[in-house]
């Protein structure tokens, strides 16, 4: 095989990316077995087809099987079921195959719709799988199904697994074992002759109704006017193409040169006399097909710019040799070929009208505006540094044929692109404007920019970007680079960004130790999908090898990440002696003239070289260059902090507020907050698993100083590890990034989000309340105010809880998201639990919201307050319909839970509407800012336990001032106020109260006191806009639980009270104790 491994057997850009090749062999297995054993010949596309599918992809292959089964199992079914009403006979000829047709429609849109998601999301469950995130549940192919499906009802189903089994297994094993290896065919940029109408089912459904109503039209038109087509599928394939009249015309070209052809051949000695009718005839139409497809592909591939060979091929894989074999059979053209016309015409139109009229029905959904508004704003400035731009060179290389642009550029636009870069060669070599001016315009016509980077000092050597342009469908791949003129080093290229990574980020770091000209990486990076297509490594058209081209003239180093090597060791492979010297590069390196592995198309040429390192010594590099956290922040100025505002909004005609791009949020997800979790997920504590945590800190903290973020240290989180870490804005730079990231080391498995505290007051400190209450691992907040909007996934919220999502575990995981919702009696409850659906049954609930909502659970204390969502009329309206609650639900994985709070829950942890001013007319003054924390205010001084019982009169005392106080809460009356701002002593009772600020609650408080000797009660209050629906704790000093108690109590702002008595005057003191 390895003799054949460079057998350029099928023309480039078209038969050897085309499952024609397979059609071809399954056609000539199926009629080989015909010929020696009598098997039916049916479903001839069927072995070629499905066994490429398994190829490609072998869930799809499977489903594919699975459905045809389905399919038959129907169709019998509804044959058998009108037969017995009377209503109908039993289905036969043209009316069973379109039977078979519609049953496998109605199949593949419940199975795609309905059926396989559960399958996949069960299957995800119970075996670690990926199929949900992979979509790789799905049918392939236009008419596959029901042809399938049709040659398990001719045969019946024993012989028909067995007749069709047999040739897909042996098309198989010659793809998978003789001419994908050993020849120049390739799956990995495949075409489907139907392109998205075969990919995807509920992508096409206008096509399937012209499917439909044609084939039911050729029914009935070969029944009144006896016009045969070879099939009803026929005319409804071609009414398909009506669409792109070329594509119509070249498969009426091809059927008339079919004709010609197998005519001229069959009066060949030899063939003349031959009997070649039936499936002979069928095969050796197809064969010569095939081989002017071929011919037309060895002519014309790659040499006339611009064409797709494939659009000068007849539609379908067998439509132009059915048509042919027909009217050969009949000996006329007309016959054939105009009524199948007229019938594809007829069902094209009539189709077009049916979808016309069922998309005035349809509900519409919101669309996207065809441009991003949020483009023309600035970002964040991740692309200002030759490093940030390397981040996002990382992120944004394209790793599959996703998007609306194939992987492979055309040769017309790999042509201006060696233009451009020999512009850019030039440039950098004399530094004219007229050159940079042509390098800017090229760069336009293909889709980049051009942009200078931050100077990195004065005098320095100005460097630029060249890098593509976001756009709406998704990059095209172009590469992205630095470019430094007047430099005098090399060239460095990362052919691998992403499958190879830190390669890009270590190659800005190296860039600047050999003060490279020009830093160049790829825009694709295929890799990990399997793919070659793309591979700058492996395919010779790529746009990173047409650069590589036009800098010929200067040395080159590929810098490779190989985790086949030890850590630490470097090596420097170099083809020819005349190479840089290593020590500038990278001092201690091995250098060899040994070829690496996978040394690439480049690696024969001169002046060629790769540095290989293991992926940890590269990032080892980079953090050398890393800077430290930011400021660390008090536990008590934590709730201030996340309450700061935000940026007010810009004015009109002002220029718009930065913004992160869509590459700064793939850089937010993957490269800040994924490490940031990493760094807290729980470990083993050995040391190379805390140095590995302590490494993900570091990186987290690069990547976000690049975009002008922090990630600030937070004092006592309270868990064993004790840290926590908050990615924020810098300071002053408010409501840049939107949302603000609070990540808790060795936390449980519990993410808490807030999307809306700006609209729903009072939702923050509720969200940090219940992050508290279970030591949670994460609590995300947001800023801006659309967060929460349906369809509003470019946000760094949103990229923050795409990372939560995935670092959580399926089974103990959850994510709660806190939102508000006014008064609504009708509700009868202050938390509303909304899932997945609604909740019916205790069965329903995930086991980690249970255990946080048990009495004795960290949530506890809301259980009284709690009802789920079950879809009664009484809650219409309050569903979440956010991207993140979306994301969740989608991809599967941990539970998704949206906890709703009701105006009156969220009241009590928001300040009252008193200002100040009216606090000091009330007679309590300006408030302190400096006043002590509640609970110390609460046991101050060192309170003993009270002897006895609480007297009645100091009971009665102090009930009258709690009683004025939630009076107060509930009335929001100033005179109230007042009225306790007086102290004053009644029958030996002494009363006090005062008002203080408690920073770490945000929230000023009543501080309540009675005394009566040393027997005093003392109580605080906090001045909330609503009461706390809490009962109120109360405290015995002394106990091993009070502080713990307390600050529970505090947290949930539920009012406390002490029962205490003053400790015993020292001798020679005054018996008046004060607190």
């Amino acid at each position: 095989m390895a003799l054949l491994s460079t057998l350029t057997l099928f023309p480039p850009y078209s038969l050897d990316t085309s499952i024609l090749v397979a059609v071809l062999v399954g056609v000539l297995i199926l009629a080989l077995l015909t010929e020696t054993l009598g098997w039916v010949f049916v479903g001839l596309v069927v072995p070629g087809y499905l066994a490429s599918i398994f190829v490609i992809n072998p869930e799809a292959g499977a489903t594919v099987a699975v459905e045809a089964l389905l399919t038959y199992g129907l169709a019998v079914l509804l044959s058998a079921g009108v037969s017995r009403t009377g209503a109908w006979s039993a289905f036969f000829g043209r009316d069973r195959f379109f039977l078979v047709v519609l049953a496998s429609v109605l199949v593949r849109a419940v199975s795609e719709a309905w059926l396989l998601p559960y399958v996949g999301h069960w299957l995800d469950a119970r075996f670690d799988t990926t199929f949900v995130l992979d979509r790789s549940l799905h049918s392939i192919g236009l008419v596959l199904v029901p042809l399938t499906a049709n040659a398990f009802w001719k045969l019946k189903l024993r012989r028909g697994l067995l007749q069709v089994g047999v040739p897909v297994f042996l098309t198989y094993a010659v793809l998978r074992w003789v001419l994908l290896p050993g020849t120049n065919l390739s799956f990995g940029s495949l075409e489907l002759v139907y392109e998205d109408i075969a990919r995807s089912f509920l992508a096409s459904p206008k096509a399937y109704i012209i499917l439909l109503v044609t084939a039911l039209l050729a029914a009935r038109f070969n029944l009144l006017y006896g016009w045969d087509f070879n099939g009803i599928l026929v005319p409804a394939l071609l009414a398909l193409t009506w669409l792109s009249p070329g594509k119509l015309l070249a498969t009426v070209a091809e059927v008339l040169l079919l004709v010609l052809g197998t005519r001229a051949v069959l009066t060949l000695p030899g063939l003349r006399t031959a009997n070649l009718e039936g499936p002979r005839k069928t095969v050796l139409v197809f064969t010569l097909g095939f081989v002017l497809k071929f011919c037309i592909g060895w002519a014309l591939g790659g040499r006339v710019p611009g064409l797709k060979v494939t659009d000068l091929f007849g539609f379908g894989y067998l439509v132009p040799t059915l048509l042919a074999v027909k009217i050969l059979q009949k000996q006329v053209v007309a016959r054939i070929v105009l009524p199948s016309l007229h019938t594809s015409l007829a069902g094209f139109l009539l189709g077009s009208l049916i979808g016309f009229g069922l998309s005035l029905i349809e509900p519409h959904t919101a669309v996207a505006t065809p441009e991003d508004a949020r483009a023309e704003a600035p970002t964040l400035g991740l692309s200002h540094t030759p490093m940030g731009a390397m981040a996002l060179a990382r992120v944004t290389a394209r790793e599959n044929e996703g998007g609306d642009a194939p992987l492979r550029r055309r040769r017309n636009e790999l042509r201006r692109y060696s233009v451009l870069w020999r512009h850019v060669d030039r440039w950098l070599e004399t530094g004219s404007a007229e050159e940079q001016a042509a390098v800017q315009q090229e760069a336009l016509r293909l889709g980049l920019d051009l942009r200078p980077l931050a100077a990195e000092a004065p005098g320095a050597r100005p460097r630029f970007v060249l890098a593509e342009r976001e756009r709406l469908g998704g990059r095209l791949g172009w590469d992205t680079a630095v470019l430094v003129p007047g430099a005098p080093g090399p060239v460095l290229e990362v052919p691998r960004p992403s499958s190879e990574a830190p390669s890009a980020e270590a190659a800005a770091v190296l860039c600047e130790r050999v003060q490279c000209r020009v830093l160049l990486v790829s825009g694709v990076d295929t890799r990990a999908a399997g793919l070659r297509q793309g591979d700058a490594l492996l395919e010779e058209q790529t746009p990173l090898l047409r650069a590589h081209g036009a800098l010929d003239a200067h040395p080159r180093i590929l810098v490779r990440a190989d985790a086949a090597l030890p850590e630490g060791e470097v090596r420097l492979h170099q083809a020819r002696a005349a190479q840089p010297a290593p020590g500038a590069l990278w001092p201690g390196a091995h250098v060899t003239s040994e070829a690496p592995p996978e040394p690439g198309l480049a690696w024969e040429e001169g002046r060629v070289s790769v540095l290989r390192a293991h992926p940890r010594t590269l990032r080892a590099a980079v953090l050398a260059r890393a800077g430290g956290l930011g400021p660390s922040l008090a536990p008590d100025a934590l709730l201030a902090t996340l309450s700061a505002p935000a940026q007010p909004p810009a004015a009109p005609g002002a220029a718009p507020a930065p913004a992160p791009s869509e590459a700064e949020l793939a850089v937010l997800e993957r490269q800040v907050a994924a490490p940031l979790l990493a760094a807290a997920t729980p470990g083993a504590g050995a040391p190379a698993e805390s140095a590995a945590r302590e490494d993900e800190l570091r990186w987290a903290t690069l990547m976000a100083s690049l975009m002008e973020l922090q990630v600030r240290p937070v004092q006592g989180c309270g868990t064993p590890d004790g840290r926590c870490w908050l990615v924020t804005d810098a300071e002053g730079a408010r409501g840049r990034l939107g949302a603000a990231l609070l990540v808790r080391a060795g936390g449980a498995p519990l993410a808490v989000e807030a999307p809306t505290v700006g609209r729903d007051a009072g939702s923050l400190p509720v969200a940090l309340e219940v992050w508290s209450a279970d030591q949670g691992r994460a609590l995300l907040l947001a800023d801006a105010a659309d967060a929460a909007s349906p369809g509003n996934y470019r946000t760094a919220f949103q990229a923050f809880h795409q990372a939560l999502h995935r670092s959580l575990p399926a089974e103990g995981g959850l994510t709660l998201q806190v939102r508000g919702f006014s008064s609504r009696p009708a509700v009868a409850a202050d938390v509303l639990v909304e899932l997945d659906g609604p909740v019916l049954s205790a069965a329903q609930r995930p086991r980690a919201l249970e255990a946080l909502l048990a009495p004795s659970g960290p949530l506890g204390w809301m259980k009284p307050l709690v009802r789920y969502h079950d879809g009664s009329p009484e809650l219409a309206g309050l569903s979440d319909s956010s991207p993140q609650q979306a994301f969740s639900s989608t991809f599967g994985g941990a539970p998704f839970a949206t906890l709703w709070l009701s105006e009156h829950l969220r009241g009590a942890y928001v300040g009252p509407r008193t200002t100040p001013e009216q606090l000091a007319l009330a007679g309590f003054g300006p408030l302190p800012t400096d006043s002590r924390p509640p609970l110390e205010s609460l046991l101050t001084p060192g309170l003993q336990p009270l002897s006895g019982a609480v007297p009645p009169v100091l009971r009665e005392h102090f009930e009258q001032l709690a009683a004025a106080a939630e009076r107060r809460l509930r009335q929001q009356n100033i005179h109230d106020l007042r009225a306790l701002a007086h102290a004053r002593t009644r029958a030996g009772v002494a009363e006090r109260v005062e008002v203080a600020w408690s920073r770490e609650q945000g929230l000023p408080y009543l501080l309540l006191e009675a005394r009566q000797g040393r027997r005093l009660l003392r109580g605080v209050y906090f001045l909330q806009e609503e009461l706390s629906p809490l009962p109120r704790v109360e405290l015995t000093p002394g106990s091993p639980e009070v502080r713990e108690a307390g600050e529970r109590a505090l947290r949930q702002r539920s009012p406390l009270l002490v029962a205490a008595e003053l400790p015993a005057p020292a001798a020679g003191r005054s018996k008046e104790v004060r607190p």
